[in-house]
């Protein structure tokens, strides 16, 4: 999930002017130039100044026969086009300990662009099935409430992971775009959001599921838990405000839910003892760290002239501009350590007041992209996939934007729209660094995008609000399940929320993922007893 919308100067910083430093971004050398036809999503309309996409997945990637019964079942849903069965790449199943490739099935679903107004038409929504056996089996079925754009490496399907809990249960899985991302685009490929609001993708999801369940590709008797990490939890959540007896249990990892378009309780929580296990010390000496640049502007100053006699990029620009570049780039690198890296892997690299400039700038520039030193390498390429998964675009490229294929930036990514709609975002929290900011610094820090930028009406916490008390009156069977080290979790839903049969599991060490496989003994067990009691069979 990002928190601030300043990802692309940190590409450019990381990529271009720390060469010298830690390697921690990746270059897309894999562009193709972009196909005439596009015959599977002829309904998009490309606006002024746009360019299409690539669709990798559809010009690439050859179908094989699959199982005909699935196909023909699948064919026979009122509403499903474009069937495709296809292998997945090769992945490591890292619960069952063994590489793994699937048969899996792309579609797309016929979705009315507004439930409120059947008149207003329908678009194509892009799904993806997996199947656990034969159809018609009793094994459970995830559905992966996606909150972005069904997109692998190169915006190509085969290349998509599935939540662990595919493996827990050895499961179906159904996995569903959310709307106004990747292809699922109910306006065309514009800049207008006018259906684009929580509601409108549980109604989505609510369509997709009847139709799977009275098609018979699952038995009767099978039973359904929905999932996701970060946004794809949010989804989740917002699901089962809406649609509650819809499926037997509902777990959502990691899922924020924020009261402002920058809200600085994730921030906060990041910053505190809590996220670091109670250890005090360790909080303040990294505290320290960020205080001691933040107060030296001659330290500031070595790392600008660094930038600016290594990158030519930066020749247009002020030193105050890049210095404040730097400054935006340190807080939101921060949050993104604590988000997905274990601090006990990063930990060598706080700085001290005093130490070079260099020390200062590798602790600056780590980020989910760094190969850490006491990192293996699977331990490494398993966290790139893993943010890969959960933010479509976050490659250290500079195109596509985050969370869309759009090849130009003239697109929105949609989740910086529907933050200002009804999700909430995240902002920097400031106030412990407050006495060494200038008011220039702080404007700039604390920068981000409004509702008047994207032509949209924000409904000032409103839904979230609503969400809370429905959820305290709902008898849906919850798990909010929580990393303990991770900023978002300071977004947590409050205690005096949660329903009669709702709770939540917090993960010692846990970062922003579903990696049931690290947790402890007693974790696991909280986890799979909760589901054997909700009659799954693990």
């Amino acid at each position: 999930m990002k928190k601030l919308n300043q990802w692309m100067l940190a590409a450019i910083l990381t990529c271009g002017t720390m060469g010298m430093m830690l390697t921690s971004c990746s270059n897309d050398d894999n562009e193709v130039d972009p196909a005439d036809d596009y015959d599977d999503h002829s309904s998009i309309v490309v606006g002024p100044g746009m360019e299409m996409p690539v669709d990798e997945f559809n010009i690439l990637v050859q179908p094989i026969e699959g199982d005909p019964v699935v196909v023909r079942t699948l064919k026979a849903i009122d509403g499903v086009t474009d069937v495709k069965p296809f292998k997945t790449v090769e992945r490591y199943d890292y619960l069952a300990k063994k590489v793994i490739t699937k048969t899996a099935y792309s579609f797309n679903f016929r979705q009315l662009i507004d439930h409120n107004d059947p008149s207003k038409g329908w678009f194509k929504q892009q799904c993806m099935l997996s199947i656990a056996g034969t159809v018609g089996n009793s094994r459970p079925t995830v559905l992966h409430t996606e909150g972005y754009a069904l997109e692998g490496e190169h915006n190509r399907l085969d290349f998509i992971g599935e939540p662990m809990l595919v493996s827990v249960l050895e499961a179906n899985c159904l996995q569903v775009e959310h709307r106004y991302h990747g292809w699922s685009l109910p306006e065309g490929w514009t800049n207008d959001f006018h259906y684009l609001n929580v509601r409108q993708q549980s109604d989505d999801l609510h369509t997709i599921v009847t139709a799977i369940k009275q098609s018979g590709l699952i038995a009767a008797s099978s039973k359904w838990v929905s999932t996701g990490v970060s946004k794809n939890g949010m989804t989740t959540a917002h699901y089962a405000y809406h649609y509650p007896g819809e499926m037997d249990a509902y777990v959502p990892f990691c899922a924020p839910f924020l009261l402002s378009i920058d809200d600085k309780s994730p921030y906060a929580y990041g910053l505190s003892k809590e996220a670091y296990g109670g250890d005090t010390e360790e909080m303040e000496k990294v505290k320290a760290a960020i205080r001691a640049y933040v107060g030296d502007k001659s330290l500031q100053a070595e790392v600008v002239n660094y930038a600016k006699q290594t990158n030519s990029f930066y020749a247009p620009y002020s030193d105050e501009e890049v210095r404040l570049a730097v400054l935006t780039i340190l807080f939101d690198n921060y949050f993104n350590k604590m988000s997905y890296v274990d601090y006990a892997k990063w930990e060598y690299l706080v700085p001290k007041a005093g130490d070079s400039f260099e020390k200062f700038l590798n602790f600056i520039v780590a980020d989910y992209n760094t190969k850490y030193d006491s990192e293996k390498e699977e331990e490494y390429k398993r966290r790139k996939e893993t943010v890969e998964d959960l933010e479509p675009g976050s490659t250290g490229s500079l195109s596509p934007l985050p969370l869309t294929r759009a090849a130009t930036v003239s697109r929105y990514p949609a989740y910086d729209v529907q933050v200002c709609i009804d999700l909430g975002g995240a902002g920097n929290d400031l106030s412990w660094v407050d006495d060494l900011l200038t008011p220039a610094e702080k404007q700039y820090l604390t920068r981000t995008n409004t509702p008047d930028f994207f032509g949209v009406t924000y409904d000032g916490g409103q839904f979230v609000r609503e969400f809370f008390e429905g959820m305290k009156q709902s008898t849906c069977p919850m798990m909010f399940v929580y990393g303990l080290q991770d900023p978002w979790t300071g977004g947590q839903i409050p205690d005096e929320f949660l329903g009669p049969n709702s709770q939540k599991l917090f993960i010692h060490n846990g970062t922003h993922n579903d990696y049931i496989d690290k947790w402890n003994a007693s974790e696991r067990n909280q986890l799979f007893q909760w589901l054997k009691g909700l009659g799954f069979d693990l």
